[in-house]
């Protein structure tokens, strides 16, 4: 799956609880477990306007570095 600023714009039509499943998989997906394991906060709105403000180049760098600490760690 591409992950850009419409596929982003898409997860953030889903409810608060789809979003933190979705957030939670993909930590997981990218070797960050530590932030798989993470809470669900009780306000996602902190969330949710941080990833409506990204780029497609913001998202592309975030998925380069999720590669690489996840190539780090193996």
């Amino acid at each position: 799956m591409k992950i850009d600023k419409n596929t982003i714009d898409k997860v953030l039509k889903m409810n608060d609880d789809q979003l933190w499943r979705v957030i939670q998989y993909v930590a997981k997906k990218s070797g960050q477990s530590e932030l798989a394991s993470v809470q669900r906060p009780s306000d996602m709105s902190k969330i949710r306007t941080t990833l409506a403000s990204l780029t497609d180049s913001e998202i592309e760098n975030a998925i380069k570095l999720m590669k690489e600490r996840k190539n780090e760690r193996k």
